[in-house]
């Protein structure tokens, strides 16, 4: 799966670079966000957690840009059965990793897609016996998003992204995650590129 999501991923850098026709001197921006997320199995959104992270991303022409994102959260998953004789509350973190192309809709808004790829750590199911290390049924997994977001000057952003899953987290069904997010973006550096002009 790692060997799949680089490709995919050096195949997206390929196609956004070979798509801009009009090289601009690169603008770099770079910042941190908090996301509220509703969260579920096959588009079911029964749960919430929230996170955080940082951004980067690189212009390469006028509307046209790299973007990369690494976002972190803690996320319950509710009671769920693993496997036969192995169920309770099913908890772990969640690292994610974001690559693909943005695209400028006018001065302030974003348009964006590409692949996620999701990296699971102390993944544990609580029983009525206590926590239980559940590594060995789990896997990491790979997503795709479309994100659109909103610039209100160069203080801040809001933005919605969705995400669906490619292949299922449990080593042993079929249950993929899907999310919705609800972003702030909090710029740290670079700026929009936008005509002196106007």
């Amino acid at each position: 799966m790692k060997k799949s999501f680089l490709t995919l991923a050096l195949l997206c850098a390929t196609i956004t670079t070979l798509v801009a026709q009009e090289i601009a001197p690169s603008k770099n921006k770079f910042g941190a966000l908090l996301s509220t997320n509703i969260f579920g199995f096959n588009d079911d959104f029964n749960k919430v957690d929230v996170g955080g992270g940082f951004y980067f991303s690189r212009k390469i022409s006028n509307r046209l840009s790299i973007y990369t994102e690494m976002d972190g959260s803690s996320r319950n998953y509710g009671d769920l059965a693993l496997t036969p004789g192995l169920s309770g509350e099913f908890t772990t973190g969640n690292l994610a990793l974001y690559i693909g192309p943005m695209f400028d809709i006018g001065k302030s808004m974003n348009l964006s897609t590409g692949l996620v790829q999701n990296y699971l750590f102390n993944p544990e199911l609580k029983t009525t016996t206590g926590n239980k290390d559940v590594s060995s049924e789990v896997t990491n997994f790979t997503s795709m998003f479309f994100d659109f977001r909103h610039h209100f000057g160069n203080k801040f952003s809001l933005g919605t992204r969705y995400e669906w899953g490619l292949n299922s987290m449990f080593k042993n069904s079929d249950r993929k995650v899907s999310t919705i997010s609800f972003n702030m973006y909090l710029p740290l550096g670079g700026k929009r590129n936008q005509n002196k002009g106007n």
